[in-house]
C-alpha cells in the first residue's frame, strides 16, 4: 500500500505540473470569461484537493523530490493575479483547520511538534507548555464573503490551545488585534517588541521584556515550569537606509529544547550579534523568514539543528512579492541537509536525540 501511494504521488504531481504549465501560459495578458474564470476556478480545487492529499499522507519524506513538486505546485496556484478566487481561499481556510485538528489529536510526550500556520505564523507545542508565535488571521483578501465569523471561530480555538503568544513586530502580517485580545481575555500573556498596539486601549495588558538579549525566566500563567527567554534587537529592513523594530526571540522549553523564531529579520548591520548568538545559546529550531539577509551567514551564526523557512507565499503582497517555495529551497540550498520546508497546517516532530526528518 505505501509502495502504491508513492507511486501515485509521483505520477500525480508529474501529470499536474504538465497540466498547469499549459494552463497558466499568458492567462494574465488576456480577458477570461466568466466560463473561462469557472474552469479555472474548479481546476485549482482538484489540483488544491491532490495536494492536500499529499500533505495528509503519514510520514512525510521532508527532502523528497515527489514532495518538492507538490510544493512547486502550491506556487503555481498561489500566484495567479489578485482578487484571489474561493477556491484558493478555501484551500488556505482548509490548512488553518487542519491546524487546529491536528494540534487538538497530537499529544506530545517527548520533544516538540510544530506547526507553520500560515506566513510567520508558528505554534510549538511541548508536553509542558504551547507556544505561539505571530499568530493571525488570514489577510482579508483570502478569507471569503461572510466568512470572517468561521476564521475568528477558528482563530479563538487555536488561542485556546496556546499558552503564550510573541509577537515581533509592527506589521499586520505578523499582529491582529483579534488574537491578542483572546489571548488577553484568557488571561495569557502576548509579549511583544514595545512599539506594537501601541495606539490600542489594552497596551498596557501586554508583556514588553527587555530585548538586549539576555537570558529572561518568565513564568507563564498556569504552566508549571518557567521558559527561558532571550529576545534580541532585531530589524527588519525597509528601505535602503532604513529599519524597524522587530524582536528575534529565542525560547528554551522546560524539556531544554530551544526554539528561534526571525520574526521579518533582514538588517545586515545586526550580524555584529548574529554572527556570535551560537556563542549564548544553542538553538534546535529555527523559524525563519526565507527572504531573510544572507541566509548562509545567518545559519553559520545560529547554527541550529534544523531550519523551519517561514514567509512563502504571503497572498496579500503582488505576484513578485509572493516568495515561492521554490526561491525558497534555492535561498537555503546549502543548507538542505538541516532545512525542512513545511506545508501549512503540516505537523514536524523534533526530539533532541532523534530529529525526524
Amino acid at each position: 500500500m505505501k509502495l502504491y501511494l508513492f507511486l501515485k504521488s509521483v505520477i500525480v504531481f508529474e501529470m499536474l505540473s504538465i497540466l498547469l504549465l499549459f494552463s497558466t501560459i499568458n492567462v494574465t495578458a488576456q480577458t477570461l470569461s466568466p466560463k473561462e474564470v469557472g474552469f479555472l476556478q474548479n481546476q485549482t480545487s482538484v489540483i488544491s484537493q491532490e495536494i492536500e492529499w499529499y500533505f495528509d499522507m503519514e510520514k512525510p519524506r521532508y527532502h523528497s523530490t515527489e514532495r518538492k513538486n507538490a510544493l512547486y505546485l502550491v506556487d503555481a496556484i498561489t500566484h495567479a493575479p489578485k482578487p484571489h478566487n474561493d477556491a484558493i481561499k478555501e484551500f488556505f481556510f482548509n490548512r488553518y483547520k487542519k491546524s487546529l485538528e491536528s494540534i487538538k489529536e497530537i499529544k506530545v510526550d517527548t520533544g516538540v511538534v510544530i506547526w507553520n500556520i500560515y506566513n510567520m505564523a508558528y505554534i510549538v507545542k511541548s508536553k509542558d507548555v504551547t507556544v505561539a508565535f505571530d499568530l493571525v488571521l488570514l489577510p482579508d483578501c483570502m478569507i471569503k464573503e461572510g466568512e470572517m465569523k468561521l476564521h475568528k471561530n477558528v482563530l479563538t480555538e487555536l488561542v485556546d490551545l496556546c499558552d503564550v503568544l510573541f509577537v515581533s513586530h509592527n506589521h499586520e502580517d505578523h499582529l491582529d488585534n483579534y488574537v491578542a485580545q483572546e489571548f488577553l481575555a484568557q488571561n495569557k500573556p502576548v509579549i511583544a517588541e514595545k512599539h506594537i498596539f501601541k495606539d490600542k486601549n489594552f497596551y498596557n495588558k501586554i508583556t514588553h521584556l527587555k530585548n538586549d538579549g539576555n537570558e529572561i525566566k518568565f513564568q507563564v500563567p498556569g504552566v508549571n515550569k518557567k521558559l527561558l527567554l532571550r529576545i534580541y534587537p532585531g530589524h527588519q529592513a525597509v528601505a535602503v537606509d532604513v529599519a524597524i523594530d522587530d524582536n528575534f526571540t529565542v525560547v528554551t522549553l522546560p524539556n531544554n529544547i530551544t526554539v528561534a523564531h526571525s520574526g521579518d529579520q533582514s538588517w545586515g548591520a545586526d550580524f555584529s550579534w548574529l554572527d556570535k548568538m551560537h556563542n549564548d545559546v544553542d538553538i534546535d529550531i529555527l523559524m525563519v523568514n526565507t527572504w531573510t539577509a544572507a541566509p548562509d551567514r545567518l545559519a553559520k551564526g545560529l547554527t541550529p539543528k534544523v531550519i523551519l523557512p517561514g514567509h512563502v507565499n504571503e497572498m496579500d503582497h503582488g505576484i513578485n512579492g509572493r516568495i515561492p517555495y521554490w526561491k525558497s529551497y534555492k535561498s537555503w540550498k546549502n543548507n538542505n541537509d538541516k532545512t525542512v520546508h513545511l506545508f501549512w497546517g503540516e505537523p514536524y516532530s523534533y526530539n533532541k536525540q532523534i530529529q525526524e526528518y
